[in-house]
C-alpha cells in the first residue's frame, strides 16, 4: 500500500500547490473583512500540510499489505461511471436548466442509479437538495445560482 498512497499523497500535493498559486492571486482581506482568496489560502495550505504528512508517513513508515478488496468490482465501477456520467451532464444542464431542475434531477437520478434509497425518501431528499438548497443559497445567503431559460 505504499506506492498508492504516494501517488495520492503527491498528487494533493501538486493540486494543493495549484490551489495556493491561485488563490494568491485572489484579495486575502477587504474592508469588509476576509476577501475571496482567504478561504481558499488557508483550506490550500491545510491541504498541503496533510497530504505532506501523508506522503511522510507513506515513505518512512512499515507498509501494510495491499488488501484483497483494493480494486473495485464491476459493480463498483458501474456505480464510479453513473457519478462521473450524471456530473458531467450536470455541468452541462446547469446553466440552460437552471440550479433547481438541473439538480433534481442529478439527485433523482444518482440515489436511483446507485439504488441504496426507497423511492420515497429519495423523492424527498432530491426535492430537499435541489429547492431547499436554491432557497437557502438565494434567499438566506443572497448567493445568484443560474435560474435557467424558464425562469425555474
Amino acid at each position: 500500500m505504499k506506492r498508492p498512497h504516494q501517488i495520492t499523497a503527491t498528487v494533493l500535493l501538486a493540486f494543493s500547490a495549484f490551489m495556493i498559486w491561485e488563490s494568491i492571486r485572489l484579495r486575502y482581506y477587504t474592508s469588509l473583512g476576509p476577501g475571496p482568496g482567504f478561504f481558499p489560502l488557508w483550506i490550500s495550505i491545510f491541504v498541503g500540510l496533510l497530504a505532506a504528512a501523508m506522503l511522510f508517513q507513506a515513505t518512512f513508515r512499515q507498509s501494510e499489505p495491499m488488501p484483497a478488496d483494493f480494486f473495485a468490482d464491476r459493480a463498483g465501477y458501474f456505480r464510479i461511471v453513473v457519478v462521473l456520467l450524471g456530473l458531467t451532464v450536470t455541468a452541462v444542464l446547469l446553466e440552460p436548466l437552471g440550479f433547481r431542475l438541473t439538480m433534481l434531477g442529478f439527485l433523482l437520478f444518482v440515489l436511483f442509479a446507485l439504488g441504496k434509497v426507497s423511492r420515497t425518501v429519495g423523492v424527498v431528499i432530491a426535492l430537499l437538495g435541489s429547492f431547499g438548497t436554491y432557497h437557502v443559497f438565494w434567499h438566506w445567503l443572497k448567493v445568484p445560482l443560474p435560474i435557467g431559460v424558464w425562469g425555474f
